[in-house]
């Protein structure tokens, strides 16, 4: 009797699969969930680095437009007419353009740039040296309510790893009072 009792054990029961797959489950729904999650921390990253670096260039400009000389474009005349460029003199009597530069003028989205113009005026023959702002601009409003304030809106979308826009569109809305009055 004891022979009946003492068989080896070469196969699972029923009940033992079913929780060996339970548990397989579990691990994988798991490691599926945490690769999901990954995906959207590096989308959500990403969209924190564009949004920094819109933050960063409009601060930049903010601070070189309170310390300009002379705001020329918007004029200020009306102070509810918005333009789509800005043009100043800096603290150097240089002639400073901001505006967005696309490649074609169909295109949806270009590039935020700043030219020196008189530093342009200086090297006629060579092609104008722009400092990129940001890409992926849709939009710049300006506008001028009063004489030595400017207040700027920038619109810009999301841009995929291939370069392409996309949908999410971002805005900053900044301002900027000349010191030097």
């Amino acid at each position: 009797m004891n022979e009946l009792f003492k068989r080896n054990r070469r196969a699972y029961t029923v009940v033992e699969l079913l929780v060996y797959i339970g548990i397989f489950s579990l691990l994988l729904a798991g490691v599926t969930a945490m690769f999901r999650y990954l995906g959207h921390f590096k989308a959500s990253t990403h969209r924190l680095d564009v949004l920094h670096s819109l933050r960063l260039s409009s601060f930049k400009l903010s601070e070189e437009l309170a310390l300009s000389q002379q705001f020329l474009s918007p004029t200020g005349d009306e102070p509810d007419k918005t333009v789509h460029q800005i043009v100043y003199f800096n603290n150097s009597f240089e002639l400073i353009v901001v505006y967005i530069q696309k490649d074609k003028p169909q295109d949806e989205t270009g590039r935020l740039v700043k030219l020196n113009w008189t530093e342009h005026l200086k090297k006629p023959d060579s092609k104008p040296q722009l400092e990129v702002l940001a890409n992926a601009a849709i939009e710049l409003n300006v506008t001028r309510p009063t004489h030595d304030y400017l207040e700027y809106e920038v619109k810009i979308k999301e841009l995929r790893p291939d370069g392409q826009p996309e949908g999410k569109v971002f805005t900053l809305a900044n301002g900027a009072r000349l010191r030097s009055k």
